[in-house]
């Protein structure tokens, strides 16, 4: 049976980190990348109580996009790598987010990611993706989980959050 109460709870949650992101742009630095840490470690606090309270959710007690929403509140979890180890096994994620979350956990761990979704900002301010095992088969373990491919996903990734790079003239 849905929970309504938790959903909407997990939903103001995750409206919170993206307003809070959406601030601290990936070239902010200072008080709007402070506000975010700060968020993550107060939404860590409450998913723990979460968890605690109703079990790890489930598309059942909150609904797909609850489980989304939940998804991404984990996702930013990366000072609790066993927060994240642990809703990967218990939580039924959409296959596209379990791998982003399979991907944050190995790189949070220093291994090589399975599907490409963990990027890093090269020299040039682009962004290019985190060590990938198996590099030759990534497109078909994306394309197996909902992703489109590795060429397309980096494209984006630079125009959505890429450092404009300024000619010299």
């Amino acid at each position: 049976m849905k929970n309504t109460r938790l959903a909407k709870s997990i939903a103001q949650m995750a409206k919170i980190e993206q307003r809070a992101r959406r601030l601290a742009t990936p070239h902010k630095k200072g008080l709007e990348s402070l506000l975010v840490y700060t968020i993550d470690g107060i939404h860590n606090r409450y998913i723990h109580q979460i968890i605690d309270e109703y079990g790890y959710p489930t598309e059942k007690s909150v609904g797909k996009e609850g489980m989304k929403k939940f998804w991404l509140l984990v996702q930013h979890q990366d000072s609790d790598v066993t927060l994240q180890k642990a809703c990967l096994r218990k939580c039924d994620f959409a296959p596209k987010e379990k791998a982003y979350l399979i991907d944050r956990v190995l790189v949070n761990t220093g291994k090589k990611q399975r599907y490409g979704t963990q990027m890093r900002r090269t020299i040039n301010g682009s962004l290019a993706p985190r060590t990938i095992t198996q590099k030759k088969g990534v497109d078909a373990r994306r394309k197996s989980v909902g992703l489109g491919t590795l060429e397309k996903y980096i494209r984006l990734a630079n125009k959505r959050f890429g450092k404009k790079i300024r000619k010299k003239n």
